[in-house]
């Protein structure tokens, strides 16, 4: 979130409003003593692309970003030109565009290399400074993880589960019936061997010509609507460790066996644990910044607003 995160709060700029009339340039305001003239702030929208947005909000937009490079500078930070360098390059990449489509991209906004490579000097500053002032500010509690969990049990239900492996025979389409008929008798052959108590697993690795047969038949953990319907009912009706009698379906004939029946409940916290530390850091930073930005980057500082 920190990441361009300043410009989006200095550009909480919403909703248009009318185009303005050109007015003589006068002080609108002042930071640390130091004046911000309408000039400046028509000129600040224009490069922006945001002449239509209210002359209020841009103005506050502006203050805020004085008030960033002053702490910028009063923090020592410093940008390199090979971060720069580096971010120019993700931005070509991930625009596909060569040095001469950036070029003509930069143009056709009115821009040059030297004044974008500026701009994202001044952004990556504004970035470190606010990774700086938040994210060491910011913590998020075992405790805190499970109450929300425990908060938002029904978040986390789930229904029954089985974790099945499969031993799988093709039919070929449009195969004759006996040809069907020898294909069946061979599965029945490998479901007597499972159910006399030959290891699952190897008869899988042996015989099965399906998915996870390396893995001795193995697909995996479902829930009902997963699975093909005639797998699904006979896999829902196994004990752990049963074996299915031959089912057939469109492709083939199947054995299955359930390794594991997980009634429903609730995925476990330890499942979800990283989810929710995830979610409410994000949440965390997000009103630590609006406090930052609002109040104790306001407090440093004298800003003054003229009528």
């Amino acid at each position: 979130m920190v990441r361009g995160a300043w410009a989006v709060a200095a550009l909480a700029l919403a909703a248009a409003s009318p185009a303005r009339a050109e007015v003589v340039d006068r002080i609108v305001a002042t930071v640390d003593g130091e004046p911000i003239t309408l000039r400046e702030v028509e000129r600040y929208a224009a490069d922006r692309g945001a002449s239509n947005l209210p002359q209020a909000q841009l103005l506050q937009a502006l203050i805020t970003e004085k008030l960033l490079e002053r702490e910028v500078k009063a923090e020592g930070i410093v940008v390199r030109d090979e971060d720069i360098d580096a971010y120019v390059a993700e931005i070509k990449a991930r625009n596909h565009l060569d040095d001469d489509g950036f070029a003509r991209a930069l143009a056709a906004q009115g821009m040059t290399l030297d004044a974008y490579r500026a701009r994202v000097k001044s952004e990556i500053e504004k970035t470190q400074l606010v990774s700086r002032e938040i994210r060491g500010h910011v913590t998020v509690s075992p405790q805190e993880v499970e109450r929300y969990y425990q908060a938002h049990l029904a978040d986390y239900e789930v229904g029954a589960r089985v974790t099945v492996r499969d031993i799988f025979f093709p039919v070929d389409t449009g195969a004759d019936p006996a040809a069907v008929e020898h294909v069946r008798a061979k599965a029945e052959e490998v479901r007597a061997l499972a159910a006399g108590g030959r290891r699952f697993e190897d008869l899988a690795r042996q015989f099965s010509e399906g998915p996870g047969a390396d893995n001795g038949g193995l697909l995996g953990t479902f829930a009902r609507g997963e699975m093909e319907p005639a797998l699904e009912e006979a896999a829902f009706k196994l004990a752990a460790k049963e074996v299915s009698p031959v089912v057939r379906t469109s492709k083939g004939f199947h054995i299955l066996r359930v390794d594991a029946v997980m009634p429903a409940g609730h995925k476990p916290l330890d499942d979800v644990r990283d989810d929710i530390r995830e979610n409410l850091y994000n949440q965390q930073l997000e009103s630590r910044f609006s406090d930052w930005l609002s109040r104790e980057l306001r407090e440093r500082h004298h800003v003054e607003v003229l009528d």
